[in-house]
Order: C-alpha cells, then sequence, then structure tokens
C-alpha cells in the first residue's frame, strides 16, 4: 500500500461496510463479526507494500472467507445429520429388545470417544455438547477452522465406525 497506512488503520476505515457486507451474505451478525476477526487477523502476515487497492483487497478476503464459511456450515450440518442418524435413527420405539441394543452401541461410542486423542475430543465436546461453531473453537485452541472442521470429522467417522462395530483409528 503506496499512502503508508497499514493493515490495521485499513481494517478500520472499511470495518463496518465489510460487517455489513458479510452479514447481508452469511445471515447473521455475530458470525459476520467471526469472519471479521478472522480478516483482521489474516492481515497481520500480508505484505501492503504490494497492496494497490485495500479496499477491494478486504472485500475479496471477506468474499472468499464467507465461501468457506458457507462450505463448512454445509459439512457441519451432514456431519449432524449423520451423527443424529447414528445415535437416534434407528431406535423409534422402546422394546426391551432395541433398549439393550441401545445401550450396546452406547457403550462402544463412549469407548470409541475415549479412545480419541484428547483436543479431537475436546473439539467435538464444544462442537455437539456446549453449542460452539468452529470459528469460536478454533479462537479457544488457536488453531484454524479447518483443523477445526478436521478433528470434527475425525471424531465423527471414529464414532460412525465404532457404532458399526469397526476399528478407524490406528
Amino acid at each position: 500500500m503506496s499512502d503508508g497506512r497499514n493493515a490495521s488503520e485499513a481494517f478500520r476505515e472499511n470495518e463496518s461496510g465489510l460487517i455489513r457486507f458479510i452479514a447481508a451474505r452469511v445471515g447473521c451478525r455475530a458470525t459476520a463479526e467471526d469472519i471479521g476477526q478472522e480478516i483482521y487477523v489474516r492481515l497481520e502476515r500480508v505484505s501492503w507494500a504490494q497492496v494497490v487497492n485495500p479496499r477491494a483487497f478486504l472485500f475479496r478476503i471477506a468474499a472468499n472467507l464467507i465461501t468457506n464459511h458457507k462450505e463448512q456450515a454445509r459439512r457441519h450440518a451432514e456431519l449432524n445429520e449423520e451423527a443424529m442418524a447414528l445415535l437416534w435413527g434407528r431406535f423409534d420405539s422402546a422394546t426391551p429388545e432395541r433398549h439393550a441394543l441401545a445401550e450396546e452401541e452406547l457403550t462402544r461410542v463412549w469407548s470409541a470417544m475415549e479412545e480419541l486423542p484428547e483436543r479431537t475430543r475436546q473439539v467435538l465436546a464444544w462442537s455437539r455438547f456446549e453449542g460452539l461453531n468452529n470459528t469460536e473453537i478454533a479462537v479457544r485452541l488457536g488453531i484454524s477452522s479447518q483443523a477445526v472442521d478436521k478433528h470434527l470429522r475425525k471424531a465423527l467417522d471414529h464414532l460412525l465406525s465404532a457404532s458399526r462395530g469397526e476399528k478407524s483409528l490406528p
């Protein structure tokens, strides 16, 4: 950026417009603010000397993060649907046999959770039991949202395998 401004100044000048732009596309002001925070964090790694149009650059980052967010939300919904089907879908009436099967499956799933690495187990717990989104978990752990998504996929794949009586972790 040739006029000497830094990333922080460029962000602050465009922040309200960015947040409105993001919120209009994701439908949630809180998510828009989370994505805005992620933009700000990413700006620390940018060489501003090569940025010709800071506003366009910031909005391009926002558009890319919106795309990533929507893809993660889609995958998250798929994983959640699969997990719900896994845990509740097959047991529509409480016969003694189904109760026994459910207890066996719960025992397998619980054992499988204990086999998960601590961080993966923590990500799963925060996501499923505390309702945190990937961005919130990423901030808590100091990792990327993509890494959180990988932990969730690993956990759910392992739990699904365990519920089928298969082994998935090495």
